[in-house]
């Protein structure tokens, strides 16, 4: 006879809210970036790879039902033309550069 467990949602929610969580998200955009800047820098990409940083916070759970305001940590682009470099538009190839960060 198999045993069910039950996780209630709240300390599911409450696990998504500890430090630790967010200084595991931090430190994989720590490895992501520098791969990034790499990737960006071996394409002739200099202000793409200069626009990447890392930015931190909690989102403030204004969507969430229960108002649920969870860590969050992510790589970002900001170069003015992060967009057409990330998925390519009429002028630019498609470099991918921060999803081949992310395999890498």
């Amino acid at each position: 006879m198999a045993s069910t467990i039950v996780i209630p949602r709240e300390f599911l929610d409450e696990c998504a809210r500890a430090p630790q969580v967010l200084e595991a998200m931090k430190a994989k955009c720590e490895r992501i970036l520098p791969r990034a800047q790499r990737l960006a820098l071996a394409a002739g990409l200099t202000d793409f790879a200069n626009g990447l940083y890392i930015e931190t916070g909690v989102r403030p759970g204004t969507k969430s039902p229960e108002g649920v305001k969870r860590p969050y940590a992510r790589v970002i682009a900001g170069s003015e033309d992060a967009e057409a470099v990330e998925y390519g538009d009429t002028t630019v190839a498609k470099q991918a550069i921060l999803r081949r960060a992310m395999t890498a």
